[in-house]
């Protein structure tokens, strides 16, 4: 099998595609983004890469402390698995002044993936690096692509990850029962549980009849609730849409 060398980029399989995609990035958003800078994140719902996505960090370091750390931790109810990506992202490649506009992207599936690898025996080593380019191209659908082929930029980032936390110190009592409001009302249990179940100490979350758009989760320590407060406040699950949690009275 072909060893893949250290990228920015880290490539994540075997995520619940039953999941919005929105939803699926800031939750990717926010377990990354403790390891260092998080530059773009790709995750597709076509046939070949659906529950599959790509991470692109601002440095090696980073990507790869988020590997080792995140490997096989469960999301969604799914142990994820993460590798190297085996392309540079758009947005590394425009970084270092290595992209190419005019070179078709393709993303690989992961069945080509293991092929590429070696897997099936038949791939040398000495032509692994150019046919990954061919085949998987670069990950990462930045905003500077997006403009010039006047697309619709996805991965702003506005879009992604929890808003800057506020500098005010709360006046709440902490308290082992979060109460979470301003939710999407389309969003599911399970949703807020693979958010919330990320800290340790995670007991369940108790929708409220008729009130869609609010929840309480329940945590066994105030340590565990008040890192989960810390990081979700401000959480953005849509692009115009923070939801808010503070401690249950």
């Amino acid at each position: 099998m072909a060893s893949i060398p250290p990228s920015q980029t880290i490539y994540i399989r075997n995520l619940n595609d039953k999941i919005q995609k929105d939803v699926l990035k800031h939750t990717l958003y926010g377990l990354c983004v403790a390891y260092g800078r998080v530059l773009d994140i790709v995750a597709l719902k076509t046939l070949k890469m659906r529950g599959q996505a790509f991470v692109a960090f601002s440095d090696i370091t980073s990507s790869t402390a988020a590997l080792r750390q995140l490997n096989g931790r469960k999301i969604f109810g799914r142990p994820m698995q993460i590798e190297y990506a085996l392309s540079k992202s758009n947005i590394v490649a425009q970084n270092d002044g290595t992209y190419r506009f005019n070179e078709p992207h393709k993303h690989m599936s992961g069945k080509q993936r293991k092929q590429l690898l070696g897997l099936t025996g038949d791939l040398a080593a000495v032509s692994c690096g150019e046919k990954r380019r061919q085949s998987e191209g670069a990950d990462g659908r930045v905003a500077k692509r997006r403009v010039t082929e006047g697309e619709q930029d996805e991965s702003s980032d506005e879009e992604i990850g929890p808003a800057v936390p506020q500098t005010e110190a709360s006046e709440d009592e902490p308290s082992l029962t979060l109460f979470v409001t301003n939710l999407p009302e389309n969003i599911s249990a399970d949703v807020l549980t693979g958010l919330f179940q990320q800290y340790a100490g995670f007991k369940h979350v108790r929708r409220i009849p008729g009130k869609n758009d609010m929840a309480f989760v329940d945590y066994e320590s105030l340590e565990s609730a008040t890192a989960a407060r810390g990081v979700l406040d401000g959480f953005k699950l849509s692009a115009e849409q923070a939801m808010k949690v503070a401690y249950s009275r």
